[in-house]
């Protein structure tokens, strides 16, 4: 068991005071999908501009950032982040943040407010990591299957999302599944959400983990690791019905029955359609979801929401 500063076992701050009564944050329940089926992902400054009346269907932004620091200086940063998210929050909208579930990178290069990584100067000297993110040589991952590793970054996102209270957290690189690539052991991949998941419950907020995974390659043991680690939060995925496998009907069929696996256990899914039109994907959806599904599209707050994609009853 692994021990923190103050002698106490790491479970300590997994289950510390809810956070959220403390910040007198208004705290996120899963909205009704059948409603309002978008979500907005990867919100940044110019969401402010847009009209209102594009986000009458809306009720979350996954994650909402200032990503030009170096411009407007930390203090500027942080001063529009807090008027454009009250703004957004005006709307009825939820507002959350965005980090790195598994990487960190130097201090010096954080251009973003919320920060989106771990600092690795805030690692400490005997973390084991599994190698750098490709083509960005100072983004280092960690190895996973280290607990102690893993617990001294999630000890780092604990203080930056005590810095910054928000009722949802998206958490980016959780795990790639072995159907998607080269991937990390996925058991110690699911410890590491679960873990993340307790912890974010004790302040407060609702996570939504970005993951690899063709669902319908998860073996049942893999499935139920995964429904473990998330309960009654949520998964992101980027690829949620590939080309590969949408003309595969056997693989499609897969793909549906570990859909209804992973939403009848409660938790939440958004599907990111980033491999192409969202059309098919809704179309397909709409033949296989229930009304009571926590079942989400990503959408993008620089466009217009085309209603036949988001409107209600999808």
């Amino acid at each position: 068991m692994s021990f923190g500063k103050l002698g106490r076992p790491i479970s300590w701050w997994l289950v510390a005071t809810s956070f959220a009564a403390f910040a007198g944050m208004r705290p996120y329940h899963w909205h009704d999908s059948s409603k309002f089926s978008r979500v907005i992902v990867n919100a940044t400054q110019g969401i402010e501009v847009r009209p209102r009346g594009w986000f009458a269907k809306d009720r979350l932004v996954t994650d909402f950032r200032i990503t030009n620091v170096g411009v407007l200086g930390l203090a500027g940063a942080q001063r529009r982040y807090e008027t454009t998210r009250k703004l957004i929050e005006s709307y009825g909208l939820f507002v959350g943040t965005y980090i790195s579930g598994t990487n960190v990178a130097p201090e010096r290069g954080q251009t973003s407010w919320p920060v989106q990584m771990v600092a690795t100067e805030r690692m400490p000297s005997w973390a084991r990591y599994k190698g750098v993110w490709p083509g960005v040589p100072h983004r280092m991952v960690i190895d996973v299957t280290d607990a102690a590793t893993r617990h001294a970054l999630q000890r780092q996102i604990r203080r930056i999302w005590e810095a910054v209270p928000a009722p949802v957290r998206f958490v980016d690189n959780c795990a790639a599944h072995r159907s998607t690539g080269a991937g990390q052991d996925w058991s110690a991949s699911c410890m590491n959400i679960a873990e993340i998941r307790a912890m974010g419950s004790a302040l407060g907020s609702k996570q939504i983990f970005n993951i690899a995974v063709g669902v319908g390659f998860m073996s049942d043991e893999e499935t139920r690791q995964l429904i473990s680690a998330v309960a009654d939060h949520g998964i992101a995925l980027e690829m949620p019905w590939h080309r590969s496998i949408r003309d595969d009907p056997a693989q499609t069929e897969k793909a549906r029955i570990r859909y209804r696996q992973l939403l009848d256990s409660g938790m939440g899914i958004v599907m990111m359609p980033l491999d192409g039109d969202p059309e098919q994907l809704v179309e397909w959806v709409r033949t296989w979801r229930k009304p009571t599904d926590r079942l989400y599209i990503g959408g993008a707050f620089q466009e217009s929401p085309d209603m036949r994609f988001f409107g209600a009853g999808q």
